[in-house]
């Protein structure tokens, strides 16, 4: 191994989001209980089938969805529900708010995150997230605000053979100076599995201003190889990763999810206009 890849995984590795933090940062159960529609048609799906939360995760819930939201997928809410959770709020947004501390919910920080059903492995295959989104309060950490989970075993690349057990791709936002929001990508290189710890290529990735709407799309899915790929883009910053490792499902995930442990512990993000489609070969 290089310095230079050395260096890298212990730069990832000790990334502020992710230390001290469990392998397991998702549902246990991503697997969907719906079949694909195997159509060639671009197909917007509706929320996922709950409980595909995973058992661990449905235990662990602490605040419920609005009969009738605003926005799509199915509401996987982690938080102290007296001064957090998910409502609708005027103008069609969708409004997730978290507090942080010292508790864990079946292991995992704090979260509001929405979600839908996994697309397996294939070729030229993806899921189509998108919306508009705006950030109106930050913690004195870090808070992902879409991320991608890649389920199953690896079917190649880093780590083959074994089981996948957390993101592989996540947008974080954070405080910055100015009164301004910074976006960094993080970027799963050292596959977090049942049997090893993990590590993640962390980049800076777009500046944003709190209260201003910003339209986003991500895209995450298999390309004509069937090699994992993610592509995101925030108002007109893109950039496309494509993933040195390959697993049998993937799913997104948006709302908000961790914050800071200690000092200002909420975060506040809000979603409207989303659409989750499907392209499959």
């Amino acid at each position: 191994m290089s310095l230079v890849s050395l260096f890298t995984i212990i730069v990832s590795c000790s990334s502020t989001s992710d230390v001290n933090e469990p392998m397991t940062e998702e549902p246990n159960d991503d697997k969907p209980d719906t079949p694909e529609n195997p159509s060639n048609a671009q197909n917007c799906d509706d929320t996922s089938d709950f409980p595909n939360l995973g058992p661990s995760a449905s235990q662990s819930q602490s605040c419920d969805d609005v009969s009738i939201p605003n926005n799509k997928g199915t509401l996987d809410c982690r938080t102290d529900s007296t001064v957090g959770g998910y409502e609708n709020i005027s103008a069609g947004w969708g409004s997730y708010k978290i507090t942080g501390g010292a508790i864990r919910y079946d292991g995992t920080k704090t979260r509001v995150e929405r979600f839908f059903k996994t697309l397996s492995h294939g070729t030229s295959k993806k899921t189509i997230l998108s919306g508009i989104l705006k950030i109106i309060d930050l913690s004195d950490g870090n808070t992902c605000i879409i991320q991608s989970h890649a389920g199953g075993d690896i079917l190649s690349g880093e780590e083959a053979g074994s089981t996948n057990k957390s993101a592989q791709f996540l947008v974080y936002a954070m405080k910055t100076s100015g009164n301004k929001i910074k976006l960094e990508t993080h970027v799963t290189i050292n596959p977090y599995t049942t049997d090893t710890g993990g590590g993640r290529d962390v980049k800076d990735f777009k500046t944003l201003n709190y209260n201003q709407e910003y339209t986003f799309v991500y895209e995450t899915g298999y390309d004509a190889s069937g090699t994992a790929f993610s592509k995101i883009k925030i108002g007109d910053t893109e950039k496309l990763i494509e993933h040195n490792h390959t697993t049998e499902r993937v799913y997104s995930r948006y709302g908000a999810y961790g914050t800071s442990d200690s000092g200002d512990v909420t975060a506040h993000i809000e979603f409207k206009e989303i659409s989750l489609c499907r392209e499959l070969p």
